[in-house]
């Protein structure tokens, strides 16, 4: 496959971590840039997606379409080409949760519909399985190893929850995914230079038939005051959030006996 580049229209890419919303700034933006080259990733790097590729085969679990990974290293990353970013962060805690409940038929055996057993077994599980420290390294890992850009060498405005980070011919826009979806969609056109632009919403879990097994295990789960304290205390949590933003956090999660 070739793919077309313009000379005045940089390609996006649009580059997080899983369950952060990223697949609706994706889909909003494929509707209103229908000629421009626009990726969406969680990892650009070749081998390792193709061994996660590999897994989700040998799980039962098949991905709803090829892996753009391979393009963006042939024509974007390789030959050097100018692009754009867009990425978002979000609690790690909630993100947790959300990683577990789409990965469900991995970690548990079952869908979240057919699941039958208990909520206990559900936190064991959570506990067990899953890569905790993945949004708190993520930026590290996937970001800067990915597309060398390094989100920790400036400062960040918690409170107004963006940025944009331009480093030689590329630039990133870098969003809270809790941000209103107004706000979402004015930094995107103006980073996008698009001026048609309306973020709609898709993959919403709420939505689901498993939302309300969701919000039972949101209930019930006992975060231990060490997983807490490592969650918060974190340089990821210690740049995106403010003191404030990481104590209503502390406060949502800890539960008083």
């Amino acid at each position: 496959m070739q793919l077309r580049f313009s000379k005045t229209k940089k390609p996006i890419i649009i580059h997080t971590m899983g369950k952060v919303g990223s697949l609706s700034v994706y889909t909003s933006l494929k509707r209103s840039l229908a000629t421009t080259p626009i990726f969406h990733t969680h990892n650009l790097n070749v081998k390792e997606v193709k061994k996660d590729v590999l897994f989700c085969f040998e799980n039962g679990v098949y991905p709803g379409s090829r892996s753009p990974v391979f393009l963006i290293d042939k024509y974007i990353l390789k030959k050097q080409r100018p692009f754009k970013v867009i990425t978002l962060f979000r609690d790690p805690i909630e993100r947790n949760i959300s990683a577990f409940f789409d990965a469900f038929q991995i970690y548990v055996g079952v869908s979240p519909e057919g699941y039958q057993g208990d909520l206990k077994t559900l936190e064991k599980l959570f506990f067990q399985q899953l890569p905790h420290a993945y949004p708190l390294q993520w930026y590290e890992d996937y970001m800067l190893k990915d597309l060398d850009f390094d989100v920790y060498t400036q400062d960040f405005d918690a409170e107004a929850g963006f940025q944009i980070i331009k480093q030689e011919q590329n630039e990133m826009l870098l969003m809270h995914c809790d941000l209103a979806d107004a706000e979402k969609e004015k930094l995107i056109k103006t980073f996008c230079a698009v001026s048609n632009f309306q973020l709609t919403n898709t993959n919403v879990r709420a939505a689901s038939a498993s939302s309300d097994l969701y919000i039972a295990f949101k209930n019930y789960m006992q975060f231990p005051e060490e997983y807490i304290q490592d969650m918060y205390t974190s340089k990821y949590a210690m740049h995106f959030f403010s003191e404030k933003q990481r104590n209503v956090a502390i406060e949502k999660w800890t539960k008083k006996e």
